[in-house]
């Protein structure tokens, strides 16, 4: 089974860790519960190095318009 890795979101106001195998499920879970547009990310990869982007939100598939 692959690492879970622990995900350190800051909007700003409050910071929260989140714990998910993939950046993608744990943004994903992140932003069920905040209200804010974009919020910086950090995380440990496999190679021991420190990530930091900066995540506009919602991160997903959007709708499609006129179908």
């Amino acid at each position: 089974m692959g690492k879970m890795r622990e995900f350190i979101f800051n909007d700003g106001n409050e910071t929260k860790s989140v714990t998910a195998l993939s950046y993608k499920k744990a943004v994903k879970s992140y932003q069920s519960s905040t209200q804010s547009k974009s919020v910086r990310v950090e995380w440990l990869a496999k190679k021991g190095v420190v990530h930091e982007i900066v995540q506009t939100l919602p991160l997903g598939r959007s709708k499609k318009i006129g179908r």
